[in-house]
């Protein structure tokens, strides 16, 4: 069992229904010569699972601190953060790498792709990270068809595929360690509107099968596919 503490109540979840992202009075201040700055004030929500969320809020309003946070790619200056009933405060540098590798998925605006690998490399390279070892590609192979790449795409490397390619095969790479979330960053900022749709009527479907996705994003339209929008302004949410 699961216990959060809420402000007013205790309630208490079983494995099985606790969400698997928890922010309770989160806030983070970056010191800087000029002076502090809080760039998350007082943030507090939770994730179920199964959920697709956008977030959005104006430049410099908090959002790339919020996903920074929940990738566990940095920590609050206070408050408490879980993952998947984990709570990273408690955890060391060693099991934070093996969270982000083991239950975050991240896909980026920019791919992030490795040149020098063709495409089923820089799919099952986390897979490599996980196990030290030279690895199987056939759970690649078979991911990337999930995303609707091609098989004759396989040996290529992503220079010598289009844009809306390199995107497919960054998700495919997300999902590839079977995360508990999907975050993404701007997934269609690098694309043009057409190949956008199909990211993004592709990530619809993975929801519809039970991925968990968190997405970065200005565009109204864009967050029109999520189910929740979270509204951030000044380092805090908004209704």
């Amino acid at each position: 069992m699961v216990l959060l503490r809420e402000k007013e109540q205790e309630v208490t979840l079983t494995m099985n229904e606790q969400p698997v992202m928890v922010f309770k009075d989160v806030v983070k201040v970056y010191p800087l010569p000029a002076g502090d700055v809080t760039a998350l004030d007082d943030i507090s929500f939770q994730v179920e699972r199964g959920e697709f969320i956008s977030v959005m809020g104006p430049s410099g309003s908090g959002k790339s601190t919020l996903l920074n946070l929940m990738g566990c790619l940095d920590t609050p200056t206070s408050g408490d953060i879980s993952i998947s009933g984990t709570r990273i405060r408690d955890m060391s540098d060693v099991e934070l790498t093996n969270l982000r590798r083991d239950r975050i998925g991240f896909i980026f605006q920019y791919f992030n792709l490795f040149p020098l690998l063709n495409i089923i490399e820089n799919v099952t390279f986390p897979m490599m990270l996980k196990s030290q070892k030279a690895v199987d590609p056939e759970k690649g192979k078979e991911v990337l068809r999930s995303v609707q790449l091609d098989d004759s795409l396989f040996t290529h490397t992503p220079t010598e595929v289009s844009g809306g390619q390199q995107q497919r095969v960054s998700i495919a790479r997300a999902l590839i360690n079977d995360p508990d979330i999907l975050l993404c960053d701007e997934p269609t900022g690098n694309l043009d509107s057409k190949t956008g749709a199909g990211i993004m009527d592709l990530m619809s479907e993975l929801n519809r099968k039970g991925t968990t996705i968190i997405m970065v994003t200005h565009d109204s339209h864009i967050a029109e596919y999520s189910r929740r929008t979270i509204r951030i302004a000044d380092g805090r949410i908004v209704e």
